[in-house]
């Protein structure tokens, strides 16, 4: 069923657009969808959130490890920082550093998901406890933190406990790399919004950019970076290597650039379809 198919089925079905209440619920007998990720309204996100962070420091413990659980509020900052960064303007910050990807070593919503203490505790490792602390936590991707997947709306990457965890949390339908939020479906299906996603396309094309979303380039520009590096250190390349790099890094940085100019035609629509919906912003 396509977006637009779907928004007009809730609709039907009772969630009317413009009838929200702000808290998640409509005078008709359909709620509407949460506005956490996932579609969770804010007591199952919490609910889920701790229930993962337990069963994760159970498997770790198991394993030989410690780990602490991290809070909601630490897992919810995480998306403040997803290719962001609250002290810095957007503009400053995809001037300096695109979409972050291949333009900086660093990765403050890792951390902030992970958490102080935990990472002290990693900190305190020996080299090689470091390589199994990672693998059993995380199995093969380092990145694939519970926090960021969380966000990401995507689990198929976790590994280790956190995926042990995920599975047994969250309901399988959620566990597939085909789950769509219903809350994006319900403002993404509104023509208003589809017009703008088009006038997005149309105003990226005019500088040579061919794509149907800000997805489509993220997945573009994390699959060249890794090839890229093929598992170097990116601080160890040199010549040819960091040469192509450096472009990569200018290439990343003007299509951010681009996309931001023309978010301009798709943000406030969709802020206004979320006021009329939810009564307030529901997005970042």
């Amino acid at each position: 069923m396509g977006l637009v198919a779907y928004a007009l089925f809730i609709v039907a079905c009772g969630t009317a657009i413009g009838e929200g209440s702000g808290d998640g619920s409509s005078p008709t007998s359909q709620p509407l969808p949460g506005k956490q990720a996932f579609g969770l309204n804010e007591q199952e996100f919490t609910s889920y959130v701790e229930d993962v962070e337990s069963m994760v420091a159970e498997c770790m413990a198991e394993a030989g490890f410690e780990y602490v659980p991290v809070d909601v509020t630490a897992v919810l900052e995480v998306g403040i920082w997803m290719r962001a960064d609250p002290s810095m303007s957007r503009e400053d910050f995809k001037t300096q550093w695109g979409y972050g990807i291949s333009t900086r070593t660093d990765y403050p919503a890792r951390e902030l998901g992970l958490g102080d203490q935990n990472i002290r505790i990693y900190e305190s490792l020996s080299e090689s406890e470091k390589v199994a602390y990672d693998r059993t936590l995380f199995g093969d991707d380092a990145n694939a933190t519970f926090a960021i997947t969380l966000d990401d709306e995507d689990f198929t990457g976790t590994g280790g406990c956190t995926k042990k965890a995920v599975d047994e949390v969250f309901p399988p339908e959620m566990l597939t790399s085909t789950f769509i939020n219903p809350k994006d479906v319900l403002i993404e299906g509104d023509p208003r919004v589809i017009a703008a996603e088009e006038a997005w396309m149309d105003c990226m094309s005019e500088d040579g950019y061919e794509y149907e979303d800000q997805d489509d380039i993220i997945e573009e520009y994390e699959e060249r970076y890794d090839e890229l590096l093929d598992g170097r250190d990116p601080e160890e390349l040199s010549g040819a290597d960091l040469e192509a790099l450096e472009e990569l890094q200018a290439e990343e940085i003007a299509v951010a650039l681009k996309d931001l100019e023309c978010q301009g035609l798709v943000d406030p629509v969709i802020r206004e379809v979320e006021i009329e919906i939810y009564g307030e912003p529901v997005s970042g």
